[in-house]
């Protein structure tokens, strides 16, 4: 059983009184919606044998009962529990198999709410909206029922009518966090429950226009359209309507009428439709509209039309009116290329599930307006629904900010694969979530595909759920990544070809390479995405540059969505500086129900994260290279679709040592979409100082304002090294000023105000003293390993590269010797790294001013693991806290998610700006820096820089190892010290996904067992 008295789907829309309310397209502002959100009446049972009896009952007491916001989850108010396993792992134990479900937990939760509607509804029908119910939903009204719905991700909607009485209406509602829809709700996410998006009355005339369906036909050349409308008409009662008729008119984004009259239907026409016993009635049957080249919507120009429907009576008044926007456009994928209006259009895509850090599943709109505002800004303009419907309000938004959006049906059965395509009993379950998806959502230009689900293997459910849509709706591709012609994970080569029933080649996670050989294979010529790709989790989203050169280069690839957009993590109280998230343990589920939930581009509140910023830079639509950087001669090339680039502004920068001292703001130059130009700079003559790096920055911003950022927003930057003139080397003339003290032990340098104790046991610089204050705490030791990340986890790093672990916990020392030149002391020390890995030698050149040159070499042995990291590590005092570099930032960077982060001199709090991920590791490096500076509140500390070739550094308030070892941010207590890292590299983060060797980095930012060799400097301030 899958619905009770259900009303059939329909396109979202309200019943409107009076016509200009209809175009003003406020369906909140429509007298005759009646919102139920709000506080109703709760009760809370462990399973549904346990809740109230007899609850629905008008003369029910609930004065005892709590009460509880909806929409809402249930689990986040206080009840209950959310799980993050999948469904099938939760019941497994308990012998409980589809399609049972348990019988002694399935939390229930039993919603009261009392209502008086208004007098002007007297005589109207009145239908209930219940937006989501997870997962399944029983009504009743003044204690009599009136249906059942499952289907968690999409509305309920009831005519209530008969139910109704005069005065104060009781409306009860029992839902229960299992059903057997659970099967296949088996999303890799929360299962949380309650009523999740929002519940009201509808109160519409007997007579209404209950659906209507809209589709723009645009000719060959994509220049005029028709406008195609097929309204439907239900009679709630027995209202003879044959002089009634429905009117269209079409207006345009300032209001103004596009027809010179409205285009009238007899409602006759559409209630006595002929359908033929050969064939088919057309869809343009009904409503054929020419429309004289319309302004066309697409995610670079999201126009958008208003279209109103009235209907009237035989005597011409308005009964009601509806509205909805409408956008021209056309989706076709010849060519192997998925197009938008006869133009090949690349998708930047991400993987969105409705997610809100306090509220949960229960998103607001200025939740979900905060993630189109943000998709746009980080140049995403595709949107996979993953994996479900989501909210009508989300596609409003797409339709406003230009956002395509990949709409998926609520069919997933991860734990289970194809199981229930294959299983006829399942049959009518597949058509109603695919079908209700298609009939509301129908109408939203933003939504260019349809997806049959996600995870579920396929089978002739899914066959026949794409034979439907692609009958009622072949104006959009069909998309099933699961239609594949394999047994498993196992994949021959060649591939076999997928299923015809989807129109796109579609893979999760699949390597760049195999990406391409399906590209270039010529016995298929559908458009290749992936639908999940640059697996996002914890520290990650490493080389997404790797699959955007294979993607420019073979046009049947048409791009990807990352995985995923948004941390799905609870926020937690937190009493000290630490940001704390909820998840497995404080739901008393297990650690691993915890890693999961943390895979977005941005954070659970909507920050953007290192993997954000990267992706804005690689998926930026313009690119811009040097020719002649000291001459101010560019190329520009233009990756838009459709917009030119004097669209925009540019904004040049010259930085010196990561400081703007020279900028302006101009047109940008006439290149259309998909060409290339010459770009002339005038760039100033700059007094170049010995020592200083100079960079160009070239921003292409916004000239006007738009609804997701204002003028002067950067859509796209590049940078490019200008000017450096190393500093000259001057010869020291004066004598050395320093004393040595040496004993068995140690050997101590003093010079001036500084002095520095090296262990001649162990052969490390074990102290830094400067003005009596102690800067470095803890010895500089050689370290190349780093606290795991989820993907080093994954891909066995400890398994694989673990005897640089070992090397970096214990040296042993061959040599130290010391020396005096004439005018600085050398101390030369070797070390042999357990195993006969390899060498080391340190070089330590102190000065008369306190400064330290260091120079370390890394010699391995022959046929060693690679390294995941090159460097020194030591600890500062913590009163160091002020952090200021030159290098890449603001946010942390890596050897394969670096190019987003551009040089500047940045400033941070070692305590307060430490990155977190929720289980902790490896974080906040800053590639590519020159110089570092650690001070305190007086001025005080340390200065480190490079010397030749920049560092790769990093500072954190916590040891290595606290980092390495904690499951949860509560496991991190801050350290005495400041933990500082001065490497020469790390290798990268990697990311094809978290569960194999695949996650660790691609070749190129990997650290091979070879020599190596670098210096820095130490300078106390």
């Amino acid at each position: 059983m899958v619905n009770v008295n259900k009303l059939p789907a329909r396109a979202t829309s309200i019943s409107y009184p009076s016509y200009q309310l209809a175009l003003k397209a406020n369906r909140d502002a429509s007298p005759r919606k009646m919102s139920l959100n709000g506080m109703w009446k709760f009760s809370f049972a462990e399973a549904p044998a346990k809740s109230p009896k007899d609850f629905q009952r008008i003369n029910y007491a609930d004065e005892s009962w709590d009460e509880i916001t909806v929409p809402s989850n249930w689990e986040l108010q206080g009840y209950g529990k959310p799980y993050h396993r999948l469904t099938h792992q939760i019941w497994e134990k308990q012998g409980i198999g589809p399609p049972q479900i348990p019988t002694d937990y399935n939390p229930t939760g039993s919603y009261r709410k009392r209502v008086r509607l208004p007098a002007d509804w007297n005589g109207m029908q009145i239908t209930l909206h219940v937006g989501a119910a997870s997962s399944a939903l029983y009504v009743w009204v003044n204690g009599q029922e009136v249906g059942y719905s499952e289907d968690n991700r999409l509305p309920a909607e009831f005519d209530i009518t008969p139910f109704l009485s005069a005065g104060e209406n009781l409306i009860a509602l029992r839902v229960m966090q299992w059903s057997d829809g659970s099967y296949i709700e088996d999303q890799d996410h929360w299962r949380m429950s309650g009523i999740t998006r929002e519940v009201y009355l509808e109160a519409a005339p007997k007579v209404q226009l209950y659906d209507f369906a809209v589709r723009t036909d645009l000719d060959e050349n994509y220049q005029d359209a028709m406008l195609q409308i097929r309204p439907n008409i239900k009679n709630y009662d027995t209202i003879t309507t044959d002089q009634w008729k429905v009117s269209a008119q079409l207006y345009d984004a300032s209001n103004n009428p596009v027809f010179s009259e409205e285009e009238e239907l007899a409602v006759q026409q559409i209630t006595s439709e002929y359908y033929p016993q050969i064939g088919n009635r057309p869809f343009y049957n009904l409503m054929n509209i020419p429309v004289k080249n319309p302004k066309k919507w697409s995610a670079e120009f999201p126009y958008l039309y208003t279209l109103v429907l009235s209907l009237t009576d035989e005597d011409e008044n308005l009964v009601e009116a509806r509205s909805t926007k409408v956008g021209f456009r056309e989706i076709d994928i010849g060519d192997g290329q998925f197009k938008v209006n006869g133009v090949p259009v690349l998708l930047y895509g991400v993987n969105r599930h409705d997610w809100d850090a306090v509220t949960g599943k229960a998103e607001n709109k200025k939740a979900m307006e905060r993630d189109a505002q943000r998709m746009k800004q980080l140049n995403v303009n595709a949107s996979r629904s993953s994996h479900y419907p989501n909210p009508p309000y989300w596609y409003e938004l797409c339709d406003q900010y230009g956002i395509y959006v990949m709409d998926e049906a609520n069919l997933e059965s991860h734990g289970k694969g194809s199981l229930f395509s294959n299983l006829p009993q399942w049959h009518t379950t597949f058509m109603e979530r695919g079908i209700r998806m298609v009939e509301r959502d129908k109408n939203y230009p933003s939504i260019v595909s349809w997806s049959l689900g996600n995870e579920s293997g396929f089978g002739p459910n899914h066959a026949a759920l794409s034979a439907w849509i692609k009958e009622y709706d072949p104006t959009r591709p069909i998309h099933y990544e699961g239609a594949q012609h394999i047994y498993g994970y196992n994949w021959p080569d060649p591939e076999p070809k997928d299923r015809m029933y989807t129109d796109f080649i579609s893979r999760m996670y699949r390597p760049v390479e195999k990406m391409i050989a399906l590209a270039v294979k010529n016995d298929d010529n559908r458009p290749i995405i992936w639908c999940e790709y640059a697996h996002s989790q914890g520290n990650s989203t490493g080389d997404l540059q790797g699959y955007w050169d294979a993607i420019y280069t073979y046009p049947r690839l048409v791009g990807g969505f990352v995985w995923d957009w948004r941390d799905q993590l609870v926020k937690k109280e937190s009493t000290d500086h630490k940001p704390l998230w909820k998840h497995g343990p404080d739901f008393n589920q297990d650690q691993d129900d915890l890693n999961p939930v943390q895979k977005g581009l941005i954070s659970a509140e909507g920050k953007v994260k290192s993997g954000g910023w990267q992706a804005k830079y690689v998926w930026q639509r313009v690119k811009i290279t040097a020719d002649s950087i000291g001459k101010g001669k560019f190329t520009v090339f233009n990756r838009h679709a459709r917009t030119n680039l004097n669209y925009y502004d540019l904004r040049w920068e010259i930085l010196e040592e990561g400081k703007v001292i020279s900028s302006k703001q101009i047109v940008a130059p006439d290149v259309p979409a998909g060409e290339k130009a010459q770009l002339k700079l005038d760039l100033p003559n700059i007094d170049i100082k010995e020592g200083k790096r100079y960079h160009v920055t070239i921003h292409v911003v916004l000239k006007k304002d738009t609804p997701w950022a204002k003028s002067g927003f950067a859509v796209a930057t590049e940078q490019f090294l200008y000017q450096y003139i190393p500093r000259s080397i001057d010869a020291d003339t004066n004598s050395a000023s320093y004393t040595i003290d040496e004993t068995e032990a140690i050997l101590k340098v003093s010079t001036g105000e500084t002095t520095l104790v090296f262990d001649k046991k162990l052969g490390y610089l074990s102290n830094y003293i400067h003005q009596g204050d102690t800067i470095l705490v803890s010895a500089l030791k050689p370290n190349f390993w780093r606290a795991a990340t989820d993907n080093d986890l994954a891909s066995g790093m400890e398994e694989r590269l673990g005897v640089w672990k070992v090397a970096s916990e214990k040296q042993h020392l061959l040599e130290f010797a010391s020396a005096e030149a004439k005018d600085h002391v050398i101390i030369q020390i070797v070390h042999r790294l357990p195993e006969d890995v390899g060498l080391i030698h340190t070089k330590y050149s102190i000065y008369p001013n306190g400064k330290i040159c260091i120079n370390f070499q890394l010699k391995p042995s022959a046929n060693q693991a690679n390294l995941p990291r090159v460097g020194l590590q030591t600890s500062l005092n913590k009163k160091y806290d002020d952090m200021t570099w030159f290098g890449r930032g603001p946010l942390e960077s890596y050897a394969d998610k670096k190019s987003g982060a551009f040089f500047g001199q940045y400033e941070a709090s070692v305590k307060d700006d430490f990155t977190y991920y929720v289980r902790p590791q490896e974080s906040g490096n800053i590639s590519e820096a020159f110089w570092a500076s650690f001070k305190d509140s007086t001025g005080k500390g340390i200065k480190i820089e490079s010397v030749n070739t920049p560092l790769s550094m990093s500072a954190w308030p916590y040891t290595q190892q606290q980092i390495d070892k904690a499951n949860r941010i509560e496991d991190l207590t801050l350290s005495e010290h400041i933990t500082l890292n001065i490497d020469h590299l790390q290798m990268g983060v990697g990311g094809d996904n978290t569960w194999s060797l695949s996650a660790r980095p691609h070749e190129p930012y990997r650290i091979k067992a070879k020599s190596y060799n670098y210096s820095f400097t130490l300078t106390p301030l």
